[in-house]
């Protein structure tokens, strides 16, 4: 009985002892832990200021780079349509001289059509090769835009140069008797008036 005392003792001063320990565990862990440093509010609004103050410049200096690299990106498009406009004026002188220097060999053409003679057989197969090769010559400078001038009307002074003038019955005055040698236009352009005889 005296035994089974003791047990009963010693078992809740354990306990006691036991729950000193943890609660003094922790009081340990506390004391360990280190005190709270207080907040510098200054110093706060300080790093606040200048980050902002460096986003700002860090904004400014994206927008001026953006803005240049619009600018280069304009100015490289101006460039290259100034380039491929004067290409192409370039390739429409080119092919004016061209086209000029081939006039007369249109008009050898067509005088020599006008003029075959009595003697020569207009529908011989010569001939006609001639007038195929006269026609692809013609087709090929229209192809880059060449075109007749019509005299079939009034004289017109930017169009026609008058080098003869003369009575007609048939004809009003101030129109075109009849065509000495063509003329022709180029995209719009005169590149070479008509020679006509006037009515008077």
């Amino acid at each position: 009985m005296a035994e089974e005392k003791v047990e009963q003792m010693e078992t809740p001063e354990m306990e006691v002892v036991a729950a000193n320990g943890e609660e003094g565990k922790g009081a340990d862990i506390a004391a360990d832990a280190p005190p709270a440093e207080a907040i510098d509010v200054a110093e706060l609004l300080t790093t606040v200021a200048r980050l902002e103050a460096e986003l700002a410049e860090a904004r400014q200096e994206c927008a001026t780079i953006t803005e240049k690299s619009q600018r280069l990106a304009a100015e490289f498009q101006n460039s290259r349509r100034r380039q491929e406009r004067q290409l192409a004026e370039e390739m429409e002188r080119v092919s004016a001289h061209i086209i000029k220097r081939l006039l007369p060999v249109l008009d050898d053409f067509d005088l020599a059509f006008a003029n075959i003679p009595e003697s020569v057989d207009a529908q011989a197969a010569w001939v006609e090769g001639f007038r195929q090769i006269q026609r692809k010559l013609r087709s090929a400078v229209e192809e880059e835009g060449l075109t007749p001038i019509a005299t079939d009307g009034a004289f017109d002074p930017t169009l026609h140069e008058a080098i003869a003038s003369a009575p007609s019955d048939t004809v009003a005055s101030g129109h075109i008797i009849d065509t000495l040698r063509a003329g022709y236009m180029l995209k719009g352009h005169v590149v070479r008036p008509a020679l006509v005889r006037v009515a008077l």
